[in-house]
């Protein structure tokens, strides 16, 4: 783990799950980690202009053969409520939420919209995790990729501060 940040670590756990579809909105927070995805040769990205549609894409790629996530973050995940309904849940569709927590303990701004996000993924029933720990990245992004596969539902993880490397 000598030398690497948390969204290199990120990325390798996603491709040591098996993702290889992903999805993304640019943003700020997330920009370190969507560099490392774009420039991966492994992974087919594409970019979005709104999260809503990557749900969409993801649920296609999907059945097209591939294990997909989504990198966004919470604002957009609210965003992308009704299609994660109507697609992803309603057709049981597996995609890994990759979800940074804005508004998280300990974070400056964006309380109000922190304090929804959990209660919002419960009331969906999409189980999610809150990754704070380097060293729990790879277990945490395999287990959620493995259980979206077997329940063939979305799978929640938030990013916070501390292992996108943007505590201060």
């Amino acid at each position: 783990m000598a030398g690497e940040t948390g969204p290199s670590m990120i990325l390798e756990a996603m491709k040591e799950a098996g993702i290889n579809f992903v999805t993304s909105l640019p943003d700020h927070n997330l920009a370190k980690l969507l560099e490392f995805v774009d420039k991966d040769p492994d992974l087919k990205h594409v970019p979005l202009c709104r999260e809503e549609e990557g749900i969409g894409i993801c649920a296609g790629a999907y059945m097209g053969g591939k294990t997909t996530a989504i990198i966004m973050q919470n604002g957009g995940f609210l965003n992308s409520c009704n299609a994660l309904t109507t697609t992803a849940l309603n057709f049981n569709i597996p995609i890994v939420l990759l979800i940074y927590y804005a508004g998280d303990i300990g974070d400056e701004g964006f309380s109000t919209l922190g304090s929804v996000t959990e209660p919002v993924l419960q009331g969906l029933g999409i189980r999610c995790y809150v990754l704070r720990k380097l060293e729990e990245i790879r277990a945490t992004i395999k287990g959620a990729t493995t259980l979206a596969i077997d329940s063939r539902r979305p799978v929640a993880v938030l990013l916070t501060k501390d292992v996108l490397g943007m505590r201060r």
